[in-house]
């Protein structure tokens, strides 16, 4: 994880570009603290600059806390912000939400330039924040490393594009498509290394997706066991046949929905309840009938399959259920994002739409 330091910085020889892209990159650097603890806000961080000096620094930490512009100007006093310059990799909000407008805050410390990498799609923001801060006499320019920006925040982005979440499904298995064997057993048919892949998609996923049966069998914890993020909420989407008040794994952070015969009568369904309840993405892990389910209703974006070079047999449980396709011609693709070993399993990753940036 890239962490930015408060320094000076000698720019006698460097233009102007190259000085906004530095300071840009830095509160790049400074929103990527938030991974993981701000969904479904946007990572977003904050650089105050005087005279070519770094003032102070601040991020966005967690969902329904303070900004990212506000943590930076709250260090800092009315005399050391007069006049300076503030890099924000996205444009600050004009709207009460769970915060105040955070140009409110910026127009009041009297902020001379503000520098902003992406505009934000959100329909109360969408270049209102931009109009009001130069209404009020701030210099404002955007596009500074655009790409980056878009790239951190890709999930956000499409959330806030599509009005739905961004729907990706893992699974391990066997040459020949299968995820378990006859008598359910599953440990481990992917690798260390292929298990901490999926650990860090579930560091930049909202929500986790499994059916009943895969809870009852193999009692996962379905939370981020990379270090420093055990905490991350994860909210767990369970699929079953009705209501369940309880699950093995409810100390773990995050919340926990059934998703019953009522909310999966068809792909509009659960989208909007993925939408009611804020949940921006979703990581499908099973088993056979939840995969099934996601890809008749024609939901997935992205999927990740990793292989054990090994053949289970006929018995064994397939990753997708029957699905009466006729004809070739009428399945639908996806595109080969990556293909890449992994000591003695291969990922393949896969994509429809947009390959968003999850695992950088």
């Amino acid at each position: 994880m890239l962490t930015a330091s408060v320094f000076k910085r000698d720019t006698a020889n460097t233009n102007q570009k190259n000085n906004n892209e530095f300071y840009m990159d830095l509160a790049l650097n400074e929103a990527e603290k938030g991974i993981g603890f701000t969904s479904p806000n946007p990572l977003v961080g904050a650089v105050i600059v005087k005279n070519n000096k770094i003032l102070s620094t601040g991020f966005h930490k967690k969902d329904g806390e303070a900004h990212a512009e506000v943590n930076a100007i709250k260090k800092l006093s009315e005399k050391e912000l007069q006049n300076s310059d503030l890099y924000v990799n996205l444009e600050p909000c004009p709207h009460y939400g769970r915060t105040p407008p955070c140009t409110d805050l910026i127009i009041k410390s009297k902020i001379k330039r503000v520098y902003i990498a992406n505009s934000d799609p959100d329909s109360r923001v969408s270049g209102r924040g931009i109009e009001i801060l130069q209404k009020a006499g701030i210099s404002v320019k955007t596009g500074i490393l655009e790409d980056k920006g878009k790239k951190l925040n890709s999930i956000y982005f499409f959330n806030r594009k599509n009005n739905r979440p961004y729907i990706v499904m893992k699974a391990a298995l066997t040459l020949d498509g299968k995820i378990a064997s006859f008598s359910g057993d599953s440990k481990w048919i992917s690798n260390d290394k292929s298990r901490e892949i999926v650990h860090k998609l579930r560091l930049k996923i909202r929500s986790i997706a499994v059916g009943h049966n895969t809870v009852i069998k193999d009692n996962p914890q379905l939370n981020c066991r990379l270090k420093g993020f055990e905490n991350k909420p994860l909210d767990k989407l369970v699929f079953a046949e009705k209501k369940i008040e309880k699950f093995s794994f409810a100390e773990n952070s995050g919340n926990i929905y059934t998703i019953d015969r009522e909310l999966s009568t068809d792909g509009k369904s659960f989208i909007d309840f993925c939408n009611e309840k804020r949940i921006d993405s979703v990581l499908v892990e099973g088993g056979s009938r939840v995969y099934s389910w996601f890809l008749k209703n024609d939901l997935v974006d992205r999927i990740f399959l990793f292989y054990k070079p090994a053949f289970m047999g006929n018995d064994g449980v397939p990753i997708i259920q029957e699905r009466k396709i006729n004809l070739i011609k009428s399945l639908s693709d996806y595109n080969i994002n990556e293909v890449k070993i992994i000591d003695d399993n291969f990922m393949i990753d896969l994509y429809r739409g947009e390959a968003l940036c999850l695992l950088d």
